[in-house]
């Protein structure tokens, strides 16, 4: 028994190997599963039994951290060419190129087309509702000189501390400023040509969810403010997916040129990010940012990890995009995201 616990507890190099290349040889088939399986499940986000919600919540899940997933992979790869178990080393290979690789990509160059004719700048920002010291982000926003500012988890206290320092900045704003963190607002240079919607029909429609068309010099624009509830327990996942095909279903009617930004609780490896690249939505990040752009997680311990892109903007197909950019997060817990874009001539 002595040498049983002697060999489970502080095992010798050898026996740690053993151990570790049968841990990673478990490992590496079942990281291959859960892919095929989270990339092969239907996305039918209007089903609602709890069985296929849970089921299509663990795809969501795993698709989501895929880049760690990834990371994982690479370890176990180069730890196995290390001690030369080289079959396990190849058998990791295509995991790491089909996880990471893209991820890489986004830190090419780019050749982004210039503007041709005025562009419009929108930051996207969630606030962090428990965020007393209201400075450094205001601040960030002030330099980001955005045409037209986004604003999530948007609260009384934030309500005041944004009309204090840019009430001559945006003269057009609509609020909803709430204690919890589905406060919202949208604040724009240019004014709303009607009475903006406060409460999309997304879901219950219990959060505030905005759409406000914005006369841009004398171009109609649609400009979305979205905040998805965090697909954290089973109602909210439920809603999470109902609150996302019922603005699927919003897009799919648009007419006019359209802005989609905001909070979505969801990465872009998702089957709703997808979804709605399939409706022939540009991301933005993925036409002008660079590298991940992760913008989530900026205050807490996960911040030493590599992050999740949960913030985007979303172009319709009238738009050019020609920048965007990532910002630092100053006493938020998310990094804003700054878009420059023009009208294409079928926009015009």
């Amino acid at each position: 028994m002595r040498a049983f616990l002697k060999r489970q507890l502080w095992p010798s190099w050898q026996q740690r190997k053993r151990m570790l290349v049968a841990q990673a040889t478990v490992c590496i088939p079942l990281l291959y599963v859960l892919l095929i399986f989270a990339y092969l499940w239907p996305p039918h986000f209007r089903h609602t039994s709890p069985g296929y919600v849970l089921t299509a919540w663990a795809a969501f899940m795993v698709r989501t951290f895929t880049f760690h997933l990834g990371l994982f992979a690479a370890v176990v790869a180069v730890f196995a060419w290390v001690i030369r178990r080289r079959r396990l080393a190849v058998v990791c290979l295509p995991l790491v190129l089909a996880t990471l690789a893209p991820a890489c990509w986004q830190y090419r160059p780019r050749s982004v087309t210039p503007a041709d004719g005025p562009t419009l700048k929108v930051t996207s920002a969630n606030l962090l509702a428990m965020n007393r010291h209201t400075e450094p982000l205001i601040a960030e926003i002030r330099e980001a000189d955005a045409d037209i500012l986004l604003l999530q988890e948007y609260t009384p206290h934030w309500h005041e501390a944004l009309t204090q320092a840019f009430e001559t900045d945006y003269p057009h704003r609509v609020h909803v400023p709430q204690e919890d963190c589905f406060g919202m607002a949208i604040y724009a240079k240019y004014p709303f040509v009607a009475d903006p919607q406060t409460h999309l029909p997304l879901g219950e429609g219990l959060e505030p969810q905005m759409r406000a068309v914005i006369d841009w010099s004398g171009q109609r624009i649609a400009v979305y403010n979205i905040h998805l509830l965090p697909p954290r327990r089973l109602d909210y996942i439920v809603e999470h997916r109902v609150q996302w095909a019922d603005l699927l279903d919003l897009l799919k009617t648009e007419s006019l040129p359209a802005i989609i930004g905001g909070d979505f609780n969801l990465t872009e490896h998702s089957p709703h990010a997808a979804a709605i690249r399939d409706l022939g939505y540009l991301d933005a990040h993925a036409v002008a940012g660079s590298g991940r752009g992760a913008t989530w997680p900026v205050n807490s311990i996960f911040r030493y990890l590599p992050g999740l892109r949960l913030d985007h903007v979303y172009l319709s197909r009238q738009w050019q995009c020609h920048a965007c950019r990532t910002g630092v997060g100053r006493s938020s817990d998310h990094r804003p995201l700054s878009v420059r874009m023009s009208l294409g001539r079928q926009g015009q």
